[in-house]
């Protein structure tokens, strides 16, 4: 049953990317759930994600793929509102390997997704932390985010 083989690999890769702060190996996979390595690479190759075209980009707001899926009946797009989607789209990429404390914590510090970045303080009262502890969440996020192979693509758009 190649949907619970999935299923069991996906709940297994999310819970390494957490212990590791990194992507697991195949092999380090295929060792948690003692299944071949071979089983789990054939799994992850065949499972493409699908992707609704009228689903919005981010929960809440109303962009989809339609929008900016090119129409051939009309003339091309900006090419700078492709390049804002394109880098927006690998920004909620990179913040989906972070726990969602983190993810929060993040988009708010940075003011993503809001009209106006928060400090420390705020986003602590928001949530019942303090202000230290909101700082570390901030920082061990981060550096999450530096560490992740997606970090490479988001700073080809950043020119970093």
């Amino acid at each position: 049953n190649k949907v619970g083989s999935l299923n069991k690999i996906n709940k297994a890769f999310s819970e390494l990317e957490q212990e590791y702060e990194r992507e697991p190996s195949a092999d380090e996979l295929a060792e948690t759930l003692e299944i071949p390595t071979e089983e789990v690479e054939t799994t992850l190759g065949v499972a493409a994600r699908h992707v609704s075209m009228d689903a919005p980009f981010v929960e809440g707001e109303d962009n989809s793929l339609l929008d900016v899926l090119e129409n051939s009946s009309t003339p091309g797009t900006d090419s700078a509102l492709d390049y804002q989607e394109s880098l927006r789209k690998e920004i909620e990429r990179s913040l989906s390997t972070l726990t969602e404390r983190q993810c929060d914590v993040i988009k708010l510090y940075f003011g993503i997704g809001v009209e106006h970045p928060m400090s420390l303080e705020d986003i602590g009262e928001k949530f019942g932390l303090t202000r230290e502890r909101v700082r570390q969440i901030k920082d061990k996020a981060i550096n999450k985010l530096r560490s992740a192979n997606r970090s490479k693509l988001l700073k080809n758009y950043l020119g970093a």
